[in-house]
């Protein structure tokens, strides 16, 4: 499976570098940073999956929105990427904007996981199937 991790540059220097750039046993992650997916209005080809840092989401889900990406991102399976760290919130209870229908249903895992931990995440997040869950206002252009 191919994925695509849309993060901010700094957000890819904090974590590991199998992670950002590599291959984690059959899946091969693709790093584009928010910058990139918004100007080239598409991702990597191939993409089959994509996990999104929170942070960048949060900053970026209404430029997302405004320029019609969101149906390329909910078509596929979609994932949060998040720092245990956030707010002493738990990782699988954070928010997501434009998300909260879907709160405590959306795949979430933590960017402070061993590259092992990583492997089991990817292949838990690699068998989900295609979403049908679409923000309301994803199909409109502002």
């Amino acid at each position: 499976m191919i994925l695509t991790f849309i993060c901010d540059s700094h957000f890819q220097k904090k974590v590991s570098l199998a992670f950002t750039h590599g291959d984690v046993h059959s899946h091969k992650i693709i790093a584009i940073t928010a910058d990139e997916f918004l100007q080239s209005g598409k991702l990597p080809e191939g993409t089959q999956g994509i996990l999104v840092e929170r942070g960048t989401w949060q900053k970026n889900f209404a430029l997302f929105r405004y320029f019609n990406l969101l149906p390329l991102l909910e078509g596929r399976p979609l994932g949060f990427v998040v720092n245990a760290s956030i707010a002493g919130v738990p990782v699988g209870e954070a928010d997501f904007k434009g998300r909260l229908a879907l709160k405590g249903r959306d795949f979430v895992l933590s960017s402070n996981i061993g590259l092992d931990e990583l492997a089991l995440q990817i292949n838990k997040f690699a068998e989900l199937p295609v979403p049908t869950y679409s923000h309301p206002k994803s199909r409109a252009v502002a």
